[in-house]
């Protein structure tokens, strides 16, 4: 394949994350809102994490289904049940919405049932996309443009998660999820076409079995690699406790709006866009991971640590203070992808696929936790714990041996 061909195989990776990243952000801080119109607040942190229980069975089963039926035809499987799973939401909130059907009704209680599986297929197939997407991602990069490709790579990911909160802002009116919903599974369309008429002809490595024990040795016998998985790890704990708890929290306990919170996070999440390009190419060429990777740690930790004790709800101090937890959360998260890529071949799906376990663990025993710590205490203990947390973190960063 010429340099030309790769470039355009890149471009449409891209813009499939792009796309899939819009759809994917549209629903994710909304999701715990929309389930509690159908359960009880206090078991949404217990289903989050049978979703990523699930997940992270499939993560070790997967490659032999990419033996089986190939990447494409994964990755073609993934996307359309994950669209309609979003579609299958936005009917539920509709339908119960428009017969304002009581709690205690029979008809109320299998729409619960189908939320919670909508819920479910969704949480297990984006985590599941991202995977393929990798794949896709680490075939087409050079080793020594790893920080580079990746940093476009997020990018374009949290550009599109960037924008998503506002313009959800606008949608929801009412408490209308199913605008949200069914927005977001007619943005997923156009990714379905371009996996069909153009990821179709990727061809296919010799994938690796990915048992969880075999992938948990080998990272685990990886000092570096070992080091980077605890700060992923560390950094999908921070993101299950801020997706799930910080949009209840400003809006029931701060009392902000569904449009002020969307603003909010937008702005916030520019830090993403700014910031990641510029670090990976820097991480490629001059300093290396570990003391960017070191840096994002403590700002994420102390600026986290800080939100607990803003008592007002004072638009402009929530949105610079979620701000500069989101500056240090884009370096840790651009560093964490540079150096692991840089580590590992496409072959390595087993490696892969245990690095991307550290998503769906967070979300098992991130919210279980928080689960167990609100009958103790307040939301905003939360932050205090989280920012120790990411604190910890530097004793991983700093063990890493640069790739420069």
């Amino acid at each position: 394949m010429t340099l030309k061909e790769k470039r355009g195989m890149l471009f449409f990776i891209y813009l499939t994350a792009f796309l899939t990243a819009i759809g994917y952000a549209f629903i994710i801080y909304i999701n715990s809102s929309f389930l509690q119109k159908f359960i009880g607040s206090e078991y949404i942190g217990t289903l989050y994490g049978i979703g990523s229980l699930i997940t992270l069975f499939i993560l070790t089963q997967i490659s032999h289904v990419l033996k089986k039926i190939g990447h494409f035809k994964t990755m073609l499987t993934i996307i359309t049940i994950e669209t309609t799973a979003i579609f299958c939401s936005a009917v539920l909130d509709k339908y119960s919405s428009f017969y304002n059907l009581s709690e205690n009704s029979l008809e109320y209680f299998y729409l619960s049932i189908f939320a919670i599986i909508s819920f479910l297929v969704f949480s297990i197939t984006a985590v599941l996309l991202r995977f393929s997407l990798d794949l896709y991602l680490e075939k087409y990069s050079q080793n020594k443009e790893t920080g580079k490709a990746r940093g476009i790579f997020l990018t374009t990911i949290n550009l599109a998660i960037a924008i998503s909160p506002y313009i959800v802002g606008k949608i929801l009116t009412n408490g209308d999820f199913w605008r949200v919903y069914i927005t977001s599974s007619l943005i997923f369309i156009p990714a379905i076409l371009i996996t069909i008429f153009k990821l179709r002809k990727v061809e296919d490595v010799e994938y690796r079995d990915a048992k969880f024990m075999t992938g948990l040795k080998k990272i685990w016998r990886n000092k570096n690699i070992h080091s980077i998985f605890m700060t992923n790890f560390l950094l999908e704990f921070f993101y299950s406790w801020m997706t799930i708890y910080t949009p209840i929290y400003l809006y029931k306990v701060m009392g902000f709006s569904w449009e002020n919170i969307g603003t909010m996070f937008s702005i916030m999440l520019t830090s993403f866009i700014i910031l990641q390009l510029p670090l990976g190419k820097i991480a490629d060429k001059y300093l290396g991971e570990k003391e960017i990777l070191t840096a994002g740690l403590i700002i994420t930790g102390l600026s986290t640590i800080y939100l607990a004790y803003i008592d007002k709800p004072v638009f402009w101090v929530w949105t610079i203070a979620l701000f500069v937890t989101r500056i240090g959360a884009a370096a840790i998260e651009v560093m964490n992808e540079t150096y692991f890529f840089k580590k590992v071949s496409p072959e390595d799906s087993d490696v892969i696929g245990f690095f991307r376990n550290a998503a769906p663990l967070a979300y098992i025993i991130g919210p279980l936790f928080a689960s167990l710590l609100l009958y103790f205490m307040g939301f905003e203990y939360l932050f205090i714990i989280l920012g120790f947390i990411m604190l910890f973190g530097v004793k991983y960063s700093l063990s890493i041996k640069d790739t420069l």
